[in-house]
């Protein structure tokens, strides 16, 4: 078991030299460049690789958002993209966007976060990022009143979280998900690329989000992650008018724990490809209006007592939820 173990770490490695060498490949021949503000991307939505200057924003935060938006231009997406400058001007947040597939299926995200992440380790401790937030493509900003800060774990008992996550009724959903700047993200992030090379026997339900949810639950790097309620910040839509599509300007008909409600942060439009646009325009078209019902004041919706009494209660049950979501997803490890 220890040598099986050692082989796979020596793969990571391996991996990660790769990486590397990937990474010069991008710099010196495509100009990629990642840390950067928000620019008009409409306008550069044609753009193989996008290259981000500065929003006019005096704000500067310690958190910076990451996204993969490429092949034909989708308007919906594009649109959705766009969500997000509110926000990003509001609290100063650096963006990360991959214009490019670097590699098969989604392996690009993993491959794109691991590659921003060891980028910030290369600087000074004073000059780095402190988290790193990812965004899928259907997600939609509601609100550009709601900090990502507010979802970090506290220092004082806390420092040694790296992952904020959930799950949905079929396991881990890292459509939206944060991760440290630090060394053990790395790792977890080599590791989950590694997967299929170096423990081919493994089921993966669904490519890289299952190699992340693998790790995620694995002796090694269990510690290390929070899984948190999903309407914080990876909410679906839920029940709102007809049975198959959402209206955001109408009441919830049916509640869920994870669908999201007035003044949250965001909607997450998981799965239903087919449908996944229709679905997805009526969200982009509140969103773009700014009403004042979805977007409130952080002090009038219920995020910050409900995150504190998380911290408070529930935070400390999460080696029993890691247990629990092992005996349901069925994972042998090493």
């Amino acid at each position: 078991m220890f040598q099986d173990f050692k082989v796979f770490v020596k793969g990571v490695v391996v991996t990660a030299l790769v990486l590397f060498g990937l990474d010069l490949i991008l710099r010196t021949y495509h100009g990629y460049t990642y840390r950067d503000s928000w620019h008009a991307i409409s306008n550069a939505a044609c753009d193989t690789n996008t290259t981000l200057t500065s929003a006019p924003s005096t704000a500067s935060s310690k958190v910076g958002k990451v996204f993969m938006q490429y092949g034909p231009v989708n308007p919906v997406y594009e649109r959705a993209l766009s969500t997000h400058h509110p926000h990003n001007e509001k609290f100063g947040y650096p963006i990360f966007l991959l214009r490019s597939q670097t590699l098969p299926d989604y392996w690009s995200k993993t491959a794109y976060i691991l590659k921003i992440l060891i980028d910030e380790l290369e600087k000074p401790l004073e000059s780095r990022l402190e988290w790193l937030f990812w965004f899928d493509s259907d997600i939609v900003l509601m609100n550009p009143n709601i900090p990502l800060e507010i979802f970090l774990p506290p220092n004082d008992k806390w420092s040694h979280i790296h992952v904020l996550i959930s799950q949905d009724h079929r396991g881990l959903n890292n459509g939206c998900f944060g991760i440290r700047v630090h060394e053990y993200s790395v790792w977890l992030l080599s590791a989950t690329l590694s997967i299929k090379t170096y423990l081919p026997d493994i089921k993966l339900k669904i490519g890289d989000q299952s190699a992340l949810e693998y790790w995620l639950q694995s002796t090694q790097f269990r510690n290390g992650t929070m899984h948190m309620p999903q309407r914080w910040f990876n909410a679906y839509a839920g029940y709102r008018g007809r049975a198959d599509y959402s209206d955001p300007l109408l009441p919830q008909r049916k509640f869920r724990p994870n669908s999201i409600k007035e003044g949250d942060i965001l909607v997450h439009h998981a799965g239903h490809k087919q449908l996944r646009m229709a679905r997805m325009e009526p969200w982009v078209a509140v969103a773009e209006q700014h009403l004042p019902q979805w977007e409130l004041q952080l002090s009038q919706t219920t995020y910050l007592q409900e995150i504190q009494k998380f911290w408070e209660t529930e935070a400390d049950k999460e080696y029993e939820r890691v247990t629990a979501f092992r005996e349901v997803s069925g994972y042998h490890y090493l």
